[in-house]
């Protein structure tokens, strides 16, 4: 059965394990500064595991798309050593990967997050946690969240949230237990493409 879960450039809401209940706390705020150039190729490009257990693991792509409207999807390593030095990420999560459509200086941009949850975070408790954060870090430098709303697209039941500065959120719970979080910003809704075209 699909399900959901729900996004900007550094977003990172992360959960900690007490007991056996999530807390989801942000612990660093959505940056953004665009980058001065395209980023590389990974430095890992066969994964990587850090010092509290997180792995980036590029073949989490393997349940998206790699390009969107056009766009190829690009590694974003900012974002994965961000997570890899917050030992709160692998708590939750056994590995993950970030990519993104051009950057915030751009009219259209988008950025993916996946995240591979441990058996212990794949509950409805963590979902809500998870994205109720991430929607408040995500539109905390966007003028806040403005609204909250579920939708089915393409069979999949979708969060979005929806920033007053024109950002919006998602967040896509898919049946092998990865997490979809994004953000995205433009005309094109290059998130909700990329939705529609997730297998």
């Amino acid at each position: 059965m699909r399900r959901p879960l729900a996004a900007f450039a550094v977003a990172l809401a992360v959960a900690s394990l007490t007991g056996c209940t999530y807390n989801v706390v942000v612990t660093q705020a959505p940056s953004p500064t665009p980058y001065n150039q395209p980023l590389l190729p990974t430095p890992w490009p066969n994964g990587t595991v850090g010092a509290s257990g997180l792995r980036i693991n590029p073949s989490l792509l393997s349940n998206i798309p790699l390009s969107v409207g056009g766009s190829p999807l690009i590694e974003d390593v900012i974002q994965e050593i961000q997570a890899l030095d917050d030992p709160t990420y692998s708590s939750a999560f056994s590995s993950y990967y970030a990519a993104r459509v051009n950057d915030v200086a751009d009219p259209n941009w988008l950025l993916v997050t996946l995240e591979e949850r441990k058996p212990g975070a794949q509950n409805e408790e963590f979902y809500v946690q998870w994205r109720d954060s991430w929607f408040g870090v995500a539109c905390s430098q966007a003028e806040e969240l403005a609204s909250k709303s579920s939708e089915t697209i393409s069979g999949w039941e979708v969060d979005i949230g929806t920033c007053n500065g024109g950002v919006l959120v998602y967040v896509v719970a898919l049946d092998n237990g990865v997490l979809v979080s994004m953000m995205e910003f433009g005309p094109r809704r290059l998130g909700r493409q990329l939705i529609q075209a997730i297998p």
